[in-house]
């Protein structure tokens, strides 16, 4: 998310009295698994994962996700990140609103002789100490470690300073052409990044920010959508970008890596909506808070929406996203 022009430190400190280091105990994810073409619902949505894999660091689970993630209502008993093992080697972690409004999600993918931190939060927090934790109940402590984004607004990329001249670690550039040269981008192709049997595509999708990418675990099948898809607004900076993006993304996923889930980097949009369906913008609670996952029906729904905009766009409200450029 990015339409509040705050300095990026006081981004990091709005409500980081109320953090706390008590910890948030996930709940067992639900043993269905939502149709890629649906958008699940409930408390305890599941989706597709290795449920007997080992545990995660915190849940004792692995699959699905949990019944709720950490939304700012409980600052006294609530832990500072959230972490989730959605599949083998995918734990997604969430930032707490008790820390900063914005209270993106990063993701943690693992592989054989590398690990990949999409995205390192909106600062206030010890992000590093978290992400060692949950390699080594990997059983990898000591993987080269590769910190990327899905883009370089300041509530992604505030914990870079934390892993920049660290041993096995390499922290990615935050340009475009930077993000393009890592992962071997040629032009709008997709790139590809191996951890060790277990391959990253790298898709372009400019428009949110000049820098976006999209990631596709293939091991997973998961999505990360970054700020272009994700329950909650969507802010386009370059319209013109975004009108390409889009198509360029289903045009990814129909051509044979159909995901298990769309995940995104925020929620912003109540479960229930009301009047109103999204949380004000600097809201520090989430009660009754939308579920993270979303579903390929919901990008194709957002390439509908683009290309019935046209040349110009204006907000437009769906079920589960808010076009608001």
């Amino acid at each position: 998310m990015r339409r509040l022009a705050l300095p990026l430190g006081l981004l990091a400190l709005i409500g980081f009295a109320c953090s706390t280091e008590t910890k948030y105990v996930a709940q067992p994810p639900a043993a269905a698994t939502p149709d890629a073409g649906t958008t699940p619902t409930g408390d305890d949505d599941g989706s597709a994962g290795d449920d007997d894999d080992s545990t995660t660091a915190d849940a004792g689970q692995v699959g699905g996700f949990p019944a709720k993630w950490i939304d700012g209502t409980t600052c006294s008993t609530e832990e500072e990140i959230q972490t989730w093992q959605h599949a083998k080697g995918l734990f997604i972690l969430r930032q707490s609103l008790c820390t900063s409004f914005e209270a993106p999600f990063m993701y943690l993918l693992v592989g054989k002789s590398k690990a990949l931190l999409i995205d390192s939060g909106a600062g206030g927090i010890e992000l590093r100490p978290k992400v060692r934790e949950l390699l080594a109940s990997a059983g990898v402590p000591d993987i080269e470690l590769v910190v990327a984004h899905s883009h370089s607004h300041g509530d992604h990329v505030a914990g870079d300073s934390e892993f920049k001249g660290k041993t096995k670690t390499t922290v990615v550039g935050l340009t475009a052409t930077a993000v393009k040269t890592f992962f071997a981008i040629n032009g709008d192709a997709a790139g590809s990044f191996d951890l060790g049997d277990r391959v990253i595509d790298v898709i372009p999708i400019p428009g949110h920010e000049a820098a976006h990418v999209a990631y596709f675990d293939r091991a997973s099948k998961v999505l990360l959508t970054g700020d272009t898809l994700y329950p909650g607004r969507l802010y386009v900076d370059d319209w013109a970008a975004y009108r390409k993006s889009i198509p360029r993304l289903v045009a990814f996923v129909d051509d044979g890596h159909t995901p298990s889930a769309v995940l995104g980097a925020h929620i912003e949009l109540r479960k229930t909506p009301t009047t109103t369906p999204d949380f004000a913008l600097g809201s520090m609670k989430h009660p009754d808070e939308h579920v993270l996952q979303l579903a390929t029906a919901d990008l194709r729904k957002l390439d509908e929406v683009v290309k019935s905009q046209g040349d110009s766009p204006a907000k437009q409200v769906e079920a589960n996203f808010i076009l608001d450029p």
